[in-house]
């Protein structure tokens, strides 16, 4: 249920990002910072499926900076781990506020990076990733 309420709000979000603007107000201040976001920019993030306690998708993986990767079906409790935070941001998956995230990561800089990924019962898999 979670994985179909993630497509249905990303598949929202690109129908919606041709003309989508974001805008805050400065705190206090009154200004006000618009930033457009053309709808070309806006692509799907790469996932992998976990099934038991293997990988079902995407490994290894080549992926350009600001691309995310997530991690899908029986990810909860899952840990996302790299040796390489210069490469990769990993977030952790769980409850934020009233909703389940899943584990994941996005790329940051040009390199390889390897993500570790461990289940509850300490099986740990990896990703091998390409970053351009």
């Amino acid at each position: 249920m979670k994985n179909l309420l993630f497509v249905l709000c990303f598949g929202l979000l690109v129908g919606c990002g041709a003309s989508a603007k974001s805008a805050s107000t400065g705190a206090g201040t009154g200004t006000q910072v618009t930033a457009n976001a053309p709808a070309s920019q806006l692509l799907p993030p790469h996932m992998a499926n976990i099934k038991g306690e293997s990988f079902d998708g995407e490994v290894p993986i080549t992926m350009n900076i600001g691309e995310t990767y997530i991690f899908t079906g029986d990810s909860k409790g899952w840990q996302v781990a790299t040796v390489t935070p210069e490469l990769v941001h990993v977030e952790q998956g769980g409850t934020k506020d009233t909703y389940e995230t899943n584990p994941g990561f996005t790329a940051l800089a040009a390199g390889k990076a390897v993500i570790t990924v461990t289940s509850p019962t300490n099986t740990i898999l990896t990703v091998m990733v390409t970053i351009k």
